[in-house]
């Protein structure tokens, strides 16, 4: 039977695009086979000839945006590779917020395992040890996913960060009972907006492995 005009050929590409979108507007939650046949205009059972279930989905969801991370170019300094790549991971990452919650839950492809390759070939050819190396590879994952998800996560929005401390600082019963905390608020109140937190971690990070680099 001949396809309807005008309307568009399914692909795994626009299928898995057209998840992609809806995750990243609504979550995972509502992510389902017929609610994705509804948004390309197709028959439910038509998808599975791509994807055989949720899972399989789940899994070239993952992949496509671990493909969305840029590799910085071979020869690059080692430090300033890691931080190219780790950059780019986070900002991957922030972007499809939904993904942090199954990223280590999925089917290792070969997108996420090119990511994962990627620092580890940076810090070996860097001449980092092997045991170095792995050391640098776990922080360095950990600094990516652990701030994506707790940025993600955080309860406050960034645009009512500042209302927020304000409040608290002038609601608290006992501030002497916890000042160093008060401190903390009243610093980042006096400096929201500013800085690149994750980039300064990362860096005094970099420099720690830069050091025991140099030990060897």
């Amino acid at each position: 039977m001949a396809r309807t005009a005008g309307k568009k050929a399914l692909s795994q590409e626009r299928i898995l695009r057209a998840a992609v979108r809806y995750a990243d507007r609504h979550g995972l939650d509502g992510l389902n086979m017929r609610k994705l046949a509804g948004l390309l205009d197709a028959g439910v059972m038509s998808l599975y000839h791509y994807f055989a279930n949720k899972d399989e989905l789940l899994d070239a969801m993952v992949e496509w945006v671990a493909g969305q991370i840029q590799i910085p170019d071979p020869g690059l300094p080692w430090r300033r590779a890691v931080r190219e790549l780790s950059v780019s991971a986070y900002q991957t990452l922030r972007k499809h917020a939904w993904v942090g919650a199954i990223w280590s839950k999925r089917t290792l492809g070969p997108a996420k395992l090119k990511y994962m390759e990627s620092i580890l070939r940076i810090l070996r050819e860097g001449g980092f040890p092997v045991a170095l190396a792995c050391d640098a590879y776990h922080a360095i994952t950990v600094h990516v996913h652990g701030y994506t998800l707790q940025a993600i996560d955080f309860p406050v929005k960034k645009k009512d960060m500042h209302s927020a401390a304000a409040g608290f600082l002038a609601n608290i019963e006992d501030p002497e009972s916890i000042p160093y905390f008060v401190e903390h608020v009243q610093h980042h109140l006096d400096h929201s907006g500013s800085g690149d937190t994750f980039g300064m971690m990362l860096d005094l990070m970099l420099d720690g492995f830069e050091n025991a680099l140099a030990a060897q």
